[in-house]
């Protein structure tokens, strides 16, 4: 078959955001390269690609807290043509921070900062000489909320969306022509939730807390790199919360969240008694 002259590189593409963006990628002809731990799953995603649009799709299998795994994905791509690039990969962590395991934060800053600096800086210099390209950073609401339990997940993600920013606007002031986007998606329905406890019962829209599908996530991320659009919130109840929150005075806000949380933590409490 003839391949696609195009190429997208997409991390933690074993399911929800990561492989709508690989099946949306496919669908507009792009060959894929896609990364993940799962080896049964994400295989069985890249047979499926293959499969329904004909694409060539290149797996790596790739634990990206590991040193050596990270490299091996460097090694892949340092030498390829990559049209657009979706930095994904991300877990998080539903305990207070003292209370885990150090090793596991550091591997999630890895993950979140250290893996999307390094891919980026690897595929941005053929995309400058070339002039053309687009990195998606996967950032989170969590950039904007911040709330126990989510100290270390959410610095690292307000990271990703402030390094988008900032080298969004290093590059236009180059004149290049190249589209970045911090993708801040809020709750979806994936099993980020479900690894960290939360069963797919609780996964339900009730007054301000809305659950958005990976289709939508994807699809308002698209529409928002045809407007230039560089951060990203998809769903108007998101937005809204996120303004009003971040219109209260720090001391405020701070407030309202402590009290909102051990609220939250004592109803917990009461209904496993």
């Amino acid at each position: 078959m003839k391949l696609s002259e195009k190429t997208a590189l997409i991390t933690g593409a074993t399911s929800g955001i990561g492989e709508e963006f690989a099946k949306r990628f496919a669908e507009l002809r792009y060959n894929l390269i896609i990364t993940g731990r799962r080896e049964n799953k994400i295989n069985s995603v890249a047979e499926e690609i293959r499969k329904y649009f004909n694409v060539n799709v290149e797996v790596v299998i790739a634990e990206l807290s590991d040193e050596k795994d990270l490299e091996k994905l460097i090694r892949v791509i340092e030498n390829k043509k990559i049209d657009m690039l979706v930095n994904n990969a991300g877990f998080g962590l539903n305990s207070f921070y003292e209370e885990e395991d150090i090793n596991k934060f550091l591997d999630m800053e890895t993950v979140h900062v250290k893996v999307p600096m390094k891919i980026t800086y690897v595929v941005l210099k053929d995309m400058i000489k070339r002039n053309n390209g687009t990195i998606i950073n996967v950032s989170s609401d969590g950039a904007f909320l911040l709330a126990p339990k989510n100290a270390v997940y959410a610095s690292t993600k307000a990271f990703l969306k402030t390094f988008t920013e900032a080298l969004n606007i290093e590059i236009k002031s180059k004149g290049k022509n190249i589209k970045l986007q911090a993708l801040c998606p809020g709750l979806t329905k994936t099993d980020f939730h479900e690894k960290m406890g939360m069963d797919k019962s609780r996964q339900v829209n009730k007054g301000m807390i809305k659950w958005n599908t990976p289709k939508f996530i994807v699809n308002s991320s698209l529409e928002a790199l045809k407007k230039d659009k560089v951060v990203c919130i998809p769903g108007a109840k998101t937005k809204f919360l996120i303004g009003v929150l971040n219109l209260l005075p720090r001391k405020s806000y701070y407030r309202f969240m402590i009290n909102f949380c051990k609220k939250n933590f004592k109803n917990k409490e009461k209904a496993r008694a």
